[in-house]
């Protein structure tokens, strides 16, 4: 399930789901977050930054995975709490 919706996503949510990754490419990082940030495609965003298109789509799917666990934690800690 897609948790990130491309253009809709804060700077400073995106910056903490790339802080729970090892994604340290400054170009893809950057890449990520015109895509997430300022809805780019993803081409583009790579375009923009320098950056590999395979590498940002790769983080991308990283970032997405983190933003699932994310979510989960806080779907566990929601029904712990009104449980």
């Amino acid at each position: 399930m897609l948790r990130l919706c491309a253009g809709h996503e804060s700077a400073e949510r995106v910056e903490l789901l790339l802080s729970l990754t090892s994604i340290r490419s400054e170009s893809v990082r950057a890449a990520l977050c015109d895509h997430l940030v300022k809805g780019h495609a993803v081409a583009q965003a790579a375009a923009l930054n320098d950056a590999q298109d395979a590498n940002v789509r790769r983080g991308l799917e990283v970032v997405e995975a983190v933003a699932d666990k994310v979510e989960r934690i806080k779907e566990i800690d929601w029904a712990a709490r009104c449980g």
